[in-house]
C-alpha cells in the first residue's frame, strides 16, 4: 500500500517535467524499408537514451553505431536522445517512445511519436449510372472508392487529361473496427454537354506505398441534336467560274445525323446525284468528336450557281438544323479565315472588323465637332476670328466717321448760305448799291461767324462693356443781331 503513493507521485512528476521535452518529428509515413530519424530533447543533461520501437526497448550509446537501430544527436550531456531507425519493417507500424533519465533523480521523461508504416489500398473503384449513354443537359453523379489503405490515399479526378475542379466533393475518411486500414471515397457531380461526348472520366488513386497512381476510368457518351459551328448564313468562297464547286458544312452532332440539300426544286439526300450528274450530294464524313463533314459536289460552276441559294437541313434522333450556303468567287477574307468572335462587316466588299468600325465613327465624330468650332468661332467672333472682326470694326468705324463728318460739313455749308442770302439786299435794293458785292458778303460771313457755336451729339446709350458707336452727329446752334442793320436799309 505505501508504495501506491510514491507511484502516483513518480507519474505526476513525470507528466509536469514532460511538458519540457521536444520529440521531433510527431508524426511520420514511411514504407517498408525506408529510414526514419527520431529525436527527443530536455534542456539538460540525461544520463541515458532509450528508445521502444514496436514491442522492443532498445538503449542507445552514442558510440554504438552497428546496430539496426542506433544513436542520434549531438550527445546526453545536450539532453538529446535520438534514434536512427536505418530501415522501416511492417510490424514497427504505430507508437515510437522514447525515456529520457535526468542524471540525478529518479524522474524520467517519456516522449511518443506516431509512425505509420505505408501500406498500400487496393484498386480504386468506380461507381456511376448503369446506362451507356446520356443526353446533353442531364445531370451525372459518380463515385470513386479507394478501400484498405494506410494511411488514406489520395483521390483526384481528370477528364481525359484535363483537371475537375468543379463538381468535387467532400471525401470521406472510414475505417473497419479495430483496423487501422482506411478506405476513402469522393463524388463527383457534373452537367454533361456536348464536349463531354467522348471523353474518359477517370479516378486516380495516389498513395504513399505504391510506385505510381492507379486509376479507374469511364467514357462518356453524350447525344445532342445536329449543331452549327458559326452562325448566320455559309458562304463558301475561292470558287472558280468553270471549275469544280465543293461546298463544305462542318457540324456537330450526335448520334450520327442524315442530311438533305435543296437546290431550287431539286431536293438530293446523299448519296445521290441530279439527272445529268451535275450536282452531286455526299455521304456524312465523321472527322471524330461528333464533328462531321457535309459536302455537296458541282461538276461546273456556272454564273447561276454563285447566284443562287443552297440549303441544307441536318437531322437526328434529337432534332434538326438547317443553314443557308452561298458561292462567292472572291477569295476568303482573312478576317473570317481565323473564326473570332468580332463584329465584321462588309462594304462594297471590304470586311471592317469592330476596331476600324470604332476607329471610322471617332474620326467622323471628331471632324463634325471641328466644323461646329469653327462655324461658332466665326459667329461670335471669338479665338483666331476675334482680330480680324476687330479690323473689320475699326474700319467700318472709320468710314462711318468720315462720311458723317463730310455731310455735317455740307450741311453746315448750306445752311450758311442760306443765312448769307437772308441778309444780302432784295432785287431792288441791289441795283441801287454801289459798292463792291463781295466785300458785303465777306463782311456779312465774318459776322455769321462770329455767331455761330459747333456742338457735337453721341447718339446710342454708352456702355461700358461694349463699345461706343462710331455714329457722331453735329448740329449748329446759331444767333445773329441783325435789327440795327436792317432798320438802315428801311429808313
Amino acid at each position: 500500500m505505501a508504495a501506491l503513493p510514491a507511484l502516483f507521485g513518480l507519474l505526476m512528476a513525470v507528466v509536469v517535467t514532460g511538458q519540457n521535452l521536444d520529440i521531433t518529428p510527431r508524426e511520420a509515413v514511411r514504407r517498408v524499408g525506408d529510414d526514419l530519424t527520431v529525436l527527443c530533447k530536455v534542456p539538460y543533461p540525461i544520463d541515458a537514451c532509450r528508445m521502444t520501437v514496436g514491442t522492443t526497448s532498445y538503449r542507445l550509446i552514442p558510440n554504438n553505431q552497428e546496430e539496426e537501430i542506433v544513436y542520434a544527436g549531438q550527445g546526453l550531456q545536450h539532453g538529446e536522445c535520438g534514434a536512427h531507425i536505418k530501415h522501416i519493417k511492417e510490424e514497427w507500424n504505430g507508437n515510437i517512445s522514447c525515456t529520457l533519465p535526468p542524471q540525478t533523480g529518479q524522474i524520467e521523461v517519456i516522449g511518443t511519436m506516431r509512425l505509420l508504416v505505408a501500406k498500400a489500398p487496393a484498386n480504386p473503384q468506380l461507381i456511376s449510372p448503369p446506362q451507356p449513354a446520356f443526353r446533353e443537359g442531364d445531370g451525372f453523379m459518380a463515385q470513386c472508392i479507394v478501400p484498405n489503405g494506410r494511411p488514406a490515399a489520395k483521390i483526384t479526378w481528370y477528364l481525359d487529361e484535363v483537371q475537375l475542379l468543379a463538381g468535387i466533393h467532400q471525401p470521406v475518411i472510414t475505417s473497419e473496427p479495430g483496423s487501422d486500414l482506411k478506405t476513402i471515397s469522393q463524388n463527383v457531380s457534373r452537367t454533361l454537354a456536348p464536349e463531354d461526348n467522348g471523353q474518359k472520366l477517370v479516378c486516380r488513386a495516389e498513395h504513399e506505398a505504391l510506385d505510381g497512381p492507379r486509376e479507374a476510368a469511364r467514357q462518356l457518351v453524350v447525344h445532342y441534336p445536329p449543331k452549327r459551328l458559326e452562325s448566320g448564313p455559309i458562304t463558301i468562297f475561292g470558287l472558280k467560274l468553270g471549275g469544280e464547286g465543293r461546298l463544305n458544312v462542318t457540324i456537330r452532332a450526335n448520334p450520327a445525323p442524315t442530311t438533305e440539300w435543296t437546290v431550287g426544286d431539286l431536293v438530293l439526300i446523299p448519296p445521290r446525284s441530279n439527272e445529268d450528274g451535275s450536282i452531286t450530294a455526299l455521304e456524312p464524313l465523321h472527322l471524330g468528336g461528333g464533328f462531321y463533314n457535309v459536302t455537296l459536289v458541282l461538276a461546273r460552276v456556272a454564273k447561276e450557281d454563285v447566284e443562287r441559294t443552297y440549303y441544307l437541313r441536318v437531322t437526328n434522333d434529337l432534332g434538326r438544323e438547317e443553314f443557308a450556303v452561298r458561292l462567292s468567287t472572291m477569295d476568303e477574307p482573312a478576317a473570317r479565315k481565323s473564326k473570332t468572335s468580332y463584329l465584321i462587316i462588309d462594304v462594297y466588299g471590304v470586311e471592317l472588323e469592330t476596331g476600324a468600325i470604332v476607329g471610322i465613327v471617332i474620326a467622323v465624330l471628331i471632324l463634325l465637332i471641328a466644323i461646329i468650332l469653327v462655324v461658332f468661332a466665326k459667329a461670335t467672333g471669338r479665338w483666331f476670328f476675334a482680330g480680324s472682326r476687330g479690323r473689320d470694326h475699326t474700319k467700318s468705324s472709320g468710314e462711318s466717321s468720315d462720311t458723317e463728318s463730310a455731310a455735317g460739313q455740307r450741311s453746315r455749308l448750306s445752311a450758311l448760305s442760306a443765312r448769307v442770302r437772308a441778309v444780302l439786299p432784295r432785287g431792288r435794293d441791289r441795283v441801287q448799291a454801289t459798292e463792291p458785292i463781295p466785300e458785303v458778303e465777306d463782311k456779312a460771313l465774318a459776322e455769321e461767324k462770329k455767331g455761330v457755336v459747333y456742338a457735337e451729339l453721341a447718339l446710342g446709350d454708352q456702355n461700358a462693356e461694349k463699345p461706343p458707336p462710331p455714329s457722331t452727329e453735329y448740329a449748329e446752334i446759331v444767333y445773329t443781331d441783325q435789327p440795327a442793320p436792317v432798320k438802315e436799309a428801311k429808313e
